[in-house]
Formats: structure tokens, C-alpha cells, sequence
């Protein structure tokens, strides 16, 4: 299935490269990996890069069940011939599920980048829990260290259903108004169709652009674990571009704002 799954993924950016003429480079980085089981593969981190990588910016897509937005993300990097891709394949599932002799656990990829968040995500199915939350907690900081800790801004790339997450999500009194500060929502524009931001900057950018806008609330949201509530921590500038699965057209339209914003904040 993994290999299937790779070959698939290699296959389609292929297409990329004969259609634009653009030097694209793949990597896959195994965080950690080794013969030894305390060094098993547990974040499947490839790096997909068409020209030269942002020193200051990171692209990255965490669920392989959100298509659409990967898909976007690709086509737009081999548009712009520059920026990378940071991708976690793992058979088109959204949880990343690992299976050795000695444990068998399964967890969120968007649940892990703080302790709290990685030990309420993990689910352990079978063996020694405390090793498998620290083999997930050392493939964590590992990723982190090599592509998020120094960056400036990351753009995450997320799709969500029908009847899931949207911006009204967020509105005072529904279920998730503690975590934010602001909300601005079009009536025009799909409700589905979202940012979520850690910094006002960015908030105040898009929400001039017409979009749907989630401005977190980086002292009070809760602790579970997610990307933006490691950035809004660190104090770093994080877009969570989040669009309806099949929103192929919305999702290309935030992307080319971010792609504005990043251009006027972050690009030298």
C-alpha cells in the first residue's frame, strides 16, 4: 500500500515536471529511522521542492486524507518555480497509525506538537505506551528542529466536509469561540472556506481581501496539541488555509492572497 501509494505521488508530480518544464526535487526525511525499534519511522516527512526553498517560510500539508489542499499547494509551488511542500504520506489516512513487534499505537499528525496534545493524541492499541509516547515525542522534536523551529511564517494546507468545520464554527457562543480574539466572515464566500491566523497582521490582511477569517487566540485557546497553538506560542506568523474537500477554486484563491501577503511581509 505505501508503495503504491508513493509511486502515485511520485507519478503526479511527474506530470508537474512535463507539463511546466520545472526542475522539481523530492525528498523523503524518516524521523527518526534506524534498524533498532527505538529508531522507528514514525513521521514520514518528505519535502517536496520546485526551485529554490524560502529560507523563512514553511509549506505544510499533515492530513493524507485532505487532497484537495495538497494538490493546490503542489500546483501553486510549480506556478511560483520556487518554495517547498513539507508532506507527511501515510495511505490516505488521516491518523498515522504504527505497527512493530513491540507496540502498536496511532495518533492525529496535527495533535502532536505540544506534550500535552501528543499525549492526549496518542492512542496506544497494544504494548508499552510510555515508549511509544516517547518515540512520538522524539520524531517530533526532530521535525521540528529541521524545519519549523526557525521559520517565520507557516502556511498550512487543510481541508475540512460539509457538515465539519467552518468559520461559523468559531462565532461567539458556538463551540470554539474561546480559542479566538476575532472573526470576520463574508456572507458572500462559502463558510467552509477559512483562515485561521495567530497574528493580527495576517488577520487584518486577508479580512480586507474579502475572506473568511479566524484570528486565534494564542494566551487562551486550549492546549490540544495542533500546529497553530505551537506557532501562536512561539510567537511565529501561522496561516491555516482550510477550504472545503472539492474547493479546488476557493483554495487556489487563498493561496494566490497568501502568496500576496507573503510577498509583502515576508520576502525580501
Amino acid at each position: 500500500m505505501h508503495k503504491l501509494f508513493y509511486l502515485r505521488i511520485y507519478y503526479f508530480i511527474g506530470l508537474i515536471i512535463g507539463l511546466l518544464s520545472i526542475e522539481t526535487k523530492a525528498e523523503i526525511d524518516k524521523f527518526p529511522a534506524d534498524a533498532d525499534e527505538s529508531r522507528q519511522i514514525v513521521l514520514p516527512v518528505r519535502q517536496i521542492c520546485m526551485g529554490k526553498p524560502w529560507s523563512n517560510i514553511v509549506w505544510i500539508h499533515l492530513h493524507d486524507d485532505e487532497e484537495t489542499s495538497r494538490q493546490v499547494a503542489l500546483q501553486k509551488l510549480s506556478d511560483l518555480r520556487q518554495g517547498c511542500l513539507i508532506d507527511l504520506p501515510h495511505g490516505g489516512r488521516r491518523e498515522i497509525s504504527i505497527n512493530t513487534a513491540k507496540v502498536s499505537y496511532s495518533f492525529d499528525p496535527n495533535r502532536i506538537f505540544t506534550v500535552n496534545g501528543r499525549q492526549a493524541a496518542l492512542h496506544c492499541r497494544r504494548g508499552d505506551c510510555a515508549f511509544a509516547l516517547t518515540q512520538l515525542s522524539l520524531a517530533v522534536e526532530e521535525m521540528l528542529s529541521q524545519y519549523l523551529q526557525q521559520s517565520q511564517l507557516i502556511v498550512a494546507l487543510h481541508n475540512n466536509h460539509a457538515s465539519g468545520l467552518s468559520v461559523l464554527t468559531y462565532q461567539q457562543r458556538a463551540k470554539m469561540a474561546n480559542v479566538v480574539r476575532q472573526v470576520a466572515i463574508n456572507p458572500e464566500q462559502n463558510p467552509h472556506d477559512f483562515f485561521l491566523v495567530t497574528m493580527q497582521q495576517a488577520y487584518d490582511f486577508l479580512s480586507q481581501q474579502g475572506f473568511n477569517v479566524v484570528l486565534q487566540n494564542n494566551i487562551e485557546v486550549s492546549d490540544d496539541g495542533s500546529l497553530s497553538v505551537w506557532a501562536g506560542r512561539k510567537q511565529i506568523d501561522y496561516i491555516n488555509i482550510e477550504a472545503g474537500i472539492g474547493h479546488n477554486k476557493a483554495q487556489t484563491a487563498m493561496l494566490a492572497a497568501v502568496w500576496m501577503y507573503m510577498q509583502n511581509y515576508h520576502i525580501k
